[in-house]
């Protein structure tokens, strides 16, 4: 691989993570008022760096043909490394589905393509079937992982499906049998990096569902793969109007009066930088000390070290949700009381227990709700988070299912 490859790579991860590929987000494609996501769709393409692919790309790469504009990284529509006519062309395309190859940055910062249309999906996650489903395109999924099989309450029309085994350790043959268009994974850190050599002839997509608060970023991508743009824009609408209206009343707090919190998880592991469980839990308003920890995104902690930090709350992030009641949680809300009595958060009666089903993928916005209710009880004493959860399920899932009747949060 060449310097200037490497060079481009890592500069792309930089403004990925920074959430700073062209700055601010334009609003003007689309009418989300001023509640936009703090993202860039990351797809060749999408010149002006918005959240859309339309007219005022080709507008911004005539500009730059013409000497105007300031070359962007994403103004490479076909990503031959000259931006021409021929990007033009690529985007009118893209707008008109019509394109038979969609360019986009992936997970780890890669350049990746995918053939279009993409017809059918095996999905290798929870959350990458439960984002997919979101988008309208349930019916493209045609495999899945051991996990998904075991919630027939969530994935009803998915659960039986064929699966190719462990999301870490995936049969190939058996992905290459079902012959699908597309394999939807995460990133080669914790996914198997050689995919795209043993899936000859399947395009593997990468692309976040949790990792450092760019779920949103994950979904748009997939929206333009699928062809389902329409419905990544109803759902962000969605999804920023509340997140817009949490952000703006926490952000009236002085950072010195923040609370500060915990994320537990079994086996004393923190949720750490990168989680996007810490991520969550600071849009929700807190000062979480798990950036004091520096082993990883789950870095396990000294129950003395937090006793002694003493933080005002105390989640407990478990394996429960939608394949659970409230005993569950009940159980493990009186271990970490137990553990941590002593403590403020103990004592002010700050200690909770959060579903893990609710704390990434498309519905992790439900439990920055829960967080931010919880932190700050009379200044969120309207926000209903199990409402937004029912809202969510009712609106995006396509499914009949009440949520009070399993164990999400206590």
């Amino acid at each position: 691989m060449s310097k200037k490859i490497v060079l481009r790579a890592r500069l792309l991860v930089a403004l990925m993570v920074l959430g700073l590929i062209f700055g601010a987000v334009d609003a003007s494609s689309q009418d989300f008022g001023d509640k936009m996501s703090s993202i860039t769709l990351t797809v060749y393409g999408n010149a002006n760096g918005d959240l859309v692919i339309d007219e005022q790309d080709i507008d911004y790469i005539n500009g730059i043909i013409a000497g105007n504009k300031e070359k962007t990284i994403l103004a490479d529509a076909n990503l031959d490394g000259v931006i021409s006519e021929d990007d033009i062309k690529q985007i009118q395309a893209i707008m008109d589905h019509t394109a038979t190859k969609l360019h986009y940055v992936d997970i780890d910062g890669q350049d990746s393509s995918v053939t279009l249309p993409v017809e059918s999906i095996v999905v290798s996650y929870t959350k990458y079937a439960e984002i997919v489903r979101v988008l309208g395109a349930a019916d493209k999924i045609i495999g899945i992982d051991d996990a998904i099989a075991k919630y027939p309450t969530f994935f009803p029309e998915l659960c039986n499906l064929p699966s190719f085994g462990d999301r870490f350790k995936p049969d190939a043959e058996k992905i290459l049998a079902l012959k699908p268009d597309v394999f939807y994974t995460g990133t080669r850190n914790s996914y198997d990096p050689e995919l795209e050599n043993k899936l000859a002839g399947i395009d593997v997509v990468r692309l976040p569902s949790w990792e450092s608060g760019k779920t949103i970023s994950g979904i748009l991508v997939l929206s333009y793969i699928l062809g389902k743009e329409d419905k990544a824009y109803e759902y962000l609408k969605w999804h920023d109007d509340i997140l817009h209206d949490i952000q703006t009343r926490v952000g009236a707090i002085p950072e010195d009066e923040k609370v500060t919190v915990l994320l537990d998880s079994v086996g004393n592991k923190a949720r750490g930088v990168g989680s996007g469980d810490l991520e969550n839990s600071e849009i929700a308003g807190a000062v979480n000390i798990g950036r004091e920890l520096d082993e990883g995104i789950y870095p396990v902690y000294d129950t003395e070290w937090a006793i002694q930090k003493d933080p005002d709350h105390i989640i407990s992030i478990i394996t429960a949700g939608y394949n659970a009641n409230i005993t569950p949680l009940k159980e493990r809300l009186d271990l970490v009381k137990d553990t941590f009595r002593v403590t403020s958060s103990a004592k002010n009666d700050n200690i909770h227990v959060l579903a893990f089903d609710i704390t990434n993928g498309a519905s992790y916005l439900v439990s920055i709700a829960y967080e931010a209710k919880w932190f700050y009880p009379e200044l969120f004493e309207d926000l209903n988070p199990q409402k937004i959860h029912q809202d969510y399920i009712d609106r995006f899932c396509g499914i009949s299912l009440d949520v009070s009747n399993y164990g999400f949060a206590l």
